[in-house]
């Protein structure tokens, strides 16, 4: 009697990424327990290199905002594997996770989440009060960096201004300002054009044209056509799915 082959055991996260991969997904799947279960991740294979701009598109529902949680190691993946900057995510604890995400990704989302009290350094400034502190990054100097940000995104004629005497462009270039004070491996933005019209979406999409040309590592989730095809690359998901790469 031929005897039973006993079952492989899964298959393991694979060997670190080279140095220029920021991003690498493989086999990645997201599924919340109900009934019947909701997979809204499945199977999803990425990778992103350092100096990148990818777009990532979709309609509501296509799994944008779990994709979105998950690169921002705001939520686990049910199986699968996540290398972030070189470091497998997937085994680090809550404070790990916390601490590599302060430290490694700058968000910028739809809304720009300034402090209308505050002027535009000190919303920039506000990015470091709840990261641990980095060698060379010392209080003492924040007020610089931050002044080095603001210049970086074209405003540094707008130092010491409050958010409310800037227009929504200007804000938003606020926001990405604060995102690039930790020097992250990636910019991770979330609909970044969506509260803004034409003109001061065309500034932004510019700005983020520029920063890759200075070599930041951009992804970005969006349901507009338009501001996708501003990316290097662009790949839709649908139904928890990445499909190939559009033109």
């Amino acid at each position: 009697m031929r005897r039973k082959q006993p079952t492989p055991p899964p298959a393991g996260p694979g060997p670190a990424p080279d140095p220029d991969t920021v991003i690498r997904l493989s086999s990645l799947n997201r599924v919340f327990a109900s009934d019947p279960p909701v997979h809204a991740l499945r199977d999803v294979d990425l990778t992103v290199r350092r100096g990148e701009h990818l777009s990532i598109i979709g309609p509501s529902g296509s799994g944008k905002s779990t994709l979105l949680n998950t690169l921002g190691l705001l939520d686990r993946p049910t199986s699968g594997s996540y290398w972030l900057d070189g470091v497998l995510t997937n085994t680090l604890g809550d404070l790990e996770r916390t601490a590599l995400r302060g430290s490694r990704i700058g968000f910028v989302f739809q809304s720009f989440h300034l402090l209308p009290y505050r002027t535009v350094d000190e919303n920039v400034m506000l990015a470091e009060v709840y990261r641990a502190p980095r060698p060379g990054r010392e209080r003492a100097t924040r007020a610089e960096r931050a002044r080095q940000a603001l210049a970086r995104v074209g405003l540094g004629h707008r130092f010491g201004f409050l958010p409310g005497r800037l227009s929504g462009g200007e804000r938003q270039r606020v926001a990405i300002a604060r995102a690039l004070m930790g020097d992250p491996a990636l910019l991770l933005c979330d609909e970044p054009t969506g509260n803004l019209d034409s003109e001061n979406t065309e500034s932004v999409l510019a700005l983020f044209d520029r920063l890759r040309s200075q070599g930041m590592t951009l992804l970005v989730i969006t349901h507009d056509d338009a501001v996708s095809a501003c990316a290097s690359r662009r790949v839709r998901i649908h139904d928890g799915r990445l499909s190939q790469e559009c033109a």
